[in-house]
């Protein structure tokens, strides 16, 4: 009489059934009854021959089972006999997988001027005026905030110290400036008669007499201009006087442009402007020179062409829009 032992065995990419003859030579056939392919070539023979095995007559066996390619293989090993080691099957470990779930909860941003006070909101009356009790930041108006509130404020420059062509404390009014009649050479200014009359021999508080163009350039006044300046702000030069026009500075931002690189982050800005070259004379009229933009170590990080002319009194530039922001061209008492 001849006993068989049947083993399942689940592989990773397939399942095969192994008929024993414990009185003859182990023999197996494989059907792979997943759409996988096995890959690994299993032997057709075993050449060893199995010990006999004593099965307890009370046990029952089974038949062997036709699996349909549907069906699912759970992966576990009967073996009847406990001593029995199938060499060629291998246990592969359980792997733990952990998902995480992460809710992200966004506020949505709020919208100054719609009229409803919202997070990070002081007011909102739903209107984009600057000269109201309530300005597009949405938060209370106040004397440095850069707005003049119609009615209770004469200006408002962020500074309000009373520098020259500024804002005095408390915004209540206007600081020392060109065309006040008042003449004040420290500031810059060669005359001030008061008006803004042009051929009357003084013009933007400089006299007509000059030579060149000198007469017509543009004061630039801002006290945080200067390298030695304290005040916290970051500017961008995006506000100059139109291309081809000249600049001078004046006032608290000093009477020129520095001829070395001020530290970064002075000036009132990120990259500070300074003049790469020697300050031209009198008697050299318009010459061409270079600016750079102190930047990340870098003395010249940015470069922009300018021209400057000494006028005597004063020396002016010719400053075109700067290449990159935040930079700010500096000046120097």
């Amino acid at each position: 009489m001849e006993t068989w032992v049947i083993v399942f065995a689940h592989l990773a990419a397939g399942c095969f059934a192994i008929k024993i003859d414990t009185t003859d030579t182990l023999s197996t056939s494989i059907t792979d009854t997943l759409t996988d392919t096995v890959t690994d070539t299993l032997p057709t023979t075993v050449t060893d021959t199995l010990p006999p095995t004593t099965i307890d007559p009370s046990t029952t066996i089974d038949p062997p089972t036709t699996i349909e390619p549907t069906d699912t293989i759970e992966p576990t090993v009967t073996i009847t006999d406990p001593t029995f080691t199938d060499p060629t099957f291998t246990t592969f470990p359980t792997e733990t997988f952990t998902v995480t779930t992460i809710t992200v909860t966004t506020s949505p941003p709020s919208d100054c001027g719609n009229g409803v006070v919202e997070d990070g909101e002081e007011c909102d009356d739903g209107n984009s005026s600057d000269t109201d009790d309530c300005p597009s930041t949405c938060k209370q108006a106040f004397c440095g905030d850069g707005f003049v509130r119609a009615g209770a404020e004469v200006c408002d420059d962020k500074i309000n110290d009373n520098s020259y062509e500024g804002c005095a404390p408390g915004c209540s009014a206007l600081a020392p400036r060109c065309g006040d009649s008042v003449l004040q050479a420290a500031e810059g200014e060669l005359c001030d008669d008061g008006n803004q009359t042009a051929g009357d021999g003084c013009n933007a508080c400089l006299t007509e007499d000059l030579p060149g163009e000198c007469s017509q350039a543009v004061a630039l006044p801002q006290p945080g201009r200067n390298v030695a300046s304290q005040i916290e702000e970051v500017e961008c030069d995006l506000a100059l006087p139109p291309e081809g026009k000249w600049s001078r500075f004046v006032g608290s931002a000093g009477s020129r442009m520095p001829t070395t690189a001020p530290p970064m982050f002075s000036c009132g800005t990120h990259a500070p402007g300074w003049l790469n070259g020697q300050e031209p004379s009198e008697a050299d009229g318009v010459v061409a020179r270079e600016v750079c933009f102190h930047w990340e170590g870098e003395t010249c990080h940015f470069k922009a062409p300018i021209a400057v002319q000494n006028c005597g009194p004063f020396v002016m530039y010719r400053l075109p829009t700067p290449p990159s922001c935040a930079l700010r061209y500096c000046g120097v008492d």
